[in-house]
């Protein structure tokens, strides 16, 4: 059967339904991707077939006026910028929507584009289906966390959810009904997250109950915690991805293990200023480091010395058990691959869900966590003593262990769409 998965974002919000998609294309189906069109060639490397859909959001990141509202932690001004930008490129995303989901018996979406994915849905009368990688929906065991990581008391987070779902529309609501309008829907005032629970539509949590205890409990069967979507050997393997490059290998045997640092595809504001950083505090520290540059424009770089290195894209889940620690943005894909590599980790958040995940780790023991906007040397070597305390260490080791002992996510989650699909 043809199902569309489409989304927005960063390569953190493509991957997990690239991975669904890899499933269901075993399993005999036809999926179809609609992603921006910076990550259409990852869809396409993996070998699935792939639509643009939306503005080119690594542009969006790495503007000068993205790079310093990230820089400055400013959520508030991006998701106002998000919100005019998606009206500026609404055209060029609904042509896409409508071209990744023609003749779809099902649509899979991400947050990012589930309120359109709904009524094209609902005006085709097909199913839908949701994939969060972190609690986006209100409940009483975690506030929004766009609104804030501090924990209150249950009907509070209740409150803070429903409150963020209602500003979340207003920024949205003119551009949703457009489009309702363009299938042949009436407009409406209700909220996606209401309209999906009044319609029974699954949303798929897909992040581990280990990390959000009392969630799985809060919501219930239809937004099910199937765990972390985690690239296997097949996916590295098709992207170029899997194992070492030689001379990183080389590296790493050459001493001993290093602390990793990585922002994924956030942009780093100055990049010369980053790596000076990291290679006075890990002299503090007495410890090597490997800087992975994403997006962030770290790669040119040739840092001073050989305690330090700097690599391009590389294969996390070989990496990062060769490390003993790991610094980054908070990611939900790379937060998961240090826990299941077992090293202690340190968050320092951007925006988004990553002050949740590591709000998450610094509760549980696993780690620390401080926001990207107050880095400096003495905050970030004191959290990165906090994090190489043995006793966390060792318990991140544990998690790390369970993690990895636990079955395919991905499958389970491909078990839930082709339930929706069956009805």
């Amino acid at each position: 059967m043809r199902l569309a998965l489409v989304t927005s974002g960063t390569r953190g919000d493509a991957q997990p339904l690239i991975l669904l998609a890899r499933e269901l294309l075993e399993r005999g189906h036809e999926p179809v991707l609609g992603l921006p069109p910076n990550l259409v060639a990852l869809g396409e490397q993996a070998g699935l077939t792939t639509h643009a859909l939306g503005p080119d959001t690594q542009q969006l990141v790495e503007s000068e006026q993205g790079r310093a509202w990230l820089a400055a932690g400013d959520s508030k001004s991006f998701m106002k910028e998000l919100s005019e930008l998606s009206s500026r490129a609404s055209e060029a995303t609904t042509a896409g929507l409508l071209a990744a989901c023609e003749r779809a018996e099902l649509v899979v979406a991400g947050v990012l584009m589930q309120d359109l994915a709904l009524p094209l849905a609902e005006a085709r009368g097909i199913p839908m289906v949701a994939v969060h990688s972190f609690p986006f929906d209100a409940n009483r065991r975690y506030p929004n966390l766009f609104m804030t990581n501090r924990r209150l008391p249950g009907p509070l987070n209740l409150v803070s959810g429903k409150l963020f779902e209602r500003v979340w529309w207003q920024g949205f609501s003119q551009e949703i009904n457009a489009f309702r309008a363009s299938v042949g829907l009436e407009a409406t005032s209700v909220p996606t997250a209401r309209q999906m629970a009044r319609d029974g539509r699954v949303a798929i949590q897909a992040y581990d109950p280990l990390l959000t205890p009392g969630l799985a409990e809060a919501y219930g069967e239809r937004r099910p915690l199937v765990g972390f979507l985690a690239p296997d050997g097949g996916f590295r393997d098709k992207l170029g991805e899997a194992g070492l490059p030689a001379p990183l290998a080389d590296w790493l045997g050459d001493g001993e293990p290093p602390v990793f640092f990585g922002f994924g595809s956030m942009p780093v504001h100055d990049p010369d200023a980053a790596v000076t950083l990291i290679t006075e505090v890990a002299r503090r520290l007495e410890v090597r480091a490997v800087v992975n540059a994403g997006w962030g424009g770290l790669a040119a770089l040739d840092p001073d010395g050989t305690d330090v290195t700097v690599v391009g894209q590389v294969d996390h889940d070989a990496l990062l058990p060769r490390c003993r620690a790991a610094v980054h943005h908070g990611g939900a894909g790379t937060t998961y691959a240090s826990l299941a590599a077992g090293v202690p980790t340190v968050v320092c958040s951007v925006f988004a869900d990553q002050p949740f995940w590591g709000a998450r780790l610094e509760e549980l023991g696993l780690g620390a966590t401080l926001r990207f906007a107050d880095l400096d040397a003495d905050r970030l070597e004191g959290a990165l003593r906090r994090a190489l305390d043995p006793a966390v260490a060792g318990r991140a080791a544990a998690v790390g262990g369970e993690l990895r002992a636990r079955p395919s996510a991905t499958s389970r989650a491909v078990d839930i769409i082709e339930a929706a699909l069956a009805g």
